[in-house]
């Protein structure tokens, strides 16, 4: 695992699709481990001894004993298939609040590798994580059956919705919405989607002009799944808008490759993309690329992170993950571009979930639940998502 600095170190390599029985049963996916934290209070080595600010009131007395537990640890170790970019913000915020905790570093793997690799090394006893991040519905509901959980309730509990704690020990960290990422060169403002309902209609009426230039997340990867189950399971007629596109569309892995064939035209569209992976390329891309949620019914897919039992900093990993649930862990979380829940966060990075409800209707935004799946459900799924690609 490297290390990198603000600003610095290598963009990860782009993960290659695995099988999909693999995926499913929750085998690793293939990926380039990269860090996304390093030093992030400058060049000094941290300071044991450097004064924290206050935390809410309504924190337990006691909690001065993380504090200074935390003291002694002096890091942090994640395992997550989030980018640098969007763990910087969140990172410095921390760093700011506990000065001597800047050694924090988590990587960039595969949805399914972030499980697998722990549950490897936790077998043998060599873990160095003390946290899970990841987006993986299907993934979160196998590791609650485990058990591998640590047992501790974040004093945010009572501040947050019902579905904070989406399973024993898994916290929502963010709800990310499912989008549509466009190319604005490729498609006049007539031609672009507001939803998959309406580029079913645009691409049956254009059929030559829209044949294979939609991009799909295929189903086989545990977050296509969740993305393509979650549309077709929660929007009333989201299969038969789904049916629609697909005949038009072609299977891709991962997000990467979805975004990069947007961005050079080989595809005008890519669907079921998470709203932090188009958000932050449309930004990046000087104007070339534009999204929207589906006006039909969006799908918002919930990133969870977890303290694991196992953790050899547990002090430091119980004040992050407080940190990423309080106000203004949100609002960092929402400067690298993903979706704060809570009703109390102030800013204007992107949409927080009560602005999307107030966008597109209450009862057309749909949080994805962490439920397992049977996988002869899974696997029939597939079969009717291939044969609609035709």
């Amino acid at each position: 695992m490297f290390r990198i600095r603000p600003g610095s170190g290598p963009r990860p390599a782009p993960a290659r699709g695995p099988s999909r029985r693999a995926v499913l049963r929750g085998a690793t996916a293939a990926g380039a481990v990269v860090a996304a934290g390093g030093a992030l209070g400058g060049c000094a080595g941290p300071d044991a001894d450097a004064a924290a600010r206050p935390v809410p009131g309504y924190y337990p007395t006691d909690y001065a004993t993380l504090v200074d537990g935390s003291r002694r640890e002096l890091k942090l170790v994640i395992y997550s298939q989030t980018s640098q970019t969007v763990w910087q913000p969140i990172f410095d915020a921390f760093a700011d609040r506990y000065p001597w905790l800047t050694d924090v570093r988590a990587t960039n793997l595969g949805n399914s590798a972030v499980y697998e690799r722990y549950y490897s090394e936790a077998a043998i006893g060599t873990s160095p994580a003390d946290l899970l991040v990841s987006n993986g519905p299907g993934n979160w509901a196998d590791y609650a059956t485990r058990e591998l959980a640590a047992d501790y309730v974040s004093p945010e509990k009572s501040r947050l919705p019902e579905f904070a704690e989406l399973l024993p020990g898994v916290w929502t960290f963010s709800v990310d919405p499912v989008v549509i990422l466009y190319n604005r060169r490729t498609l006049d403002e007539a031609r672009r989607p507001r939803g998959l309902a309406h580029l079913g209609e645009l691409c049956e009426a254009e059929p030559s002009r829209f044949r294979g230039k939609i991009g799909a997340y295929d189903p086989s990867n545990a977050f296509g799944y969740a993305t393509n189950h979650g549309y077709t399971g929660s929007v009333p007629g989201g299969w038969e808008n789904m049916a629609r596109v697909l005949p038009f569309a072609r299977a891709e892995h991962s997000s990467g490759t979805l975004v990069e064939k947007v961005v050079s035209g080989e595809y005008d569209a890519s669907i079921n993309i998470s709203g932090a992976t188009a958000v932050s390329a449309a930004k990046r891309s000087g104007g070339l690329l534009g999204w929207t949620y589906c006006e039909e019914g969006t799908v918002l897919v919930p990133r969870a992170a977890s303290i694991v039992s196992t953790a050899p900093h547990p002090n430091a990993a119980r004040l992050f993950l407080d940190f990423l649930l309080s106000t203004e862990g949100q609002a960092a979380a929402a400067a690298g571009v993903l979706t704060p829940y809570r009703p109390d966060v102030e800013q204007s990075d992107v949409d927080s979930l009560q602005d999307v409800r107030r966008l597109l209707g209450a009862d057309r935004v749909h949080i994805h639940p962490y439920d397992p799946v049977d996988e002869a459900d899974q696997e029939s799924y597939l079969h009717r998502w291939e044969q609609a690609m035709g």
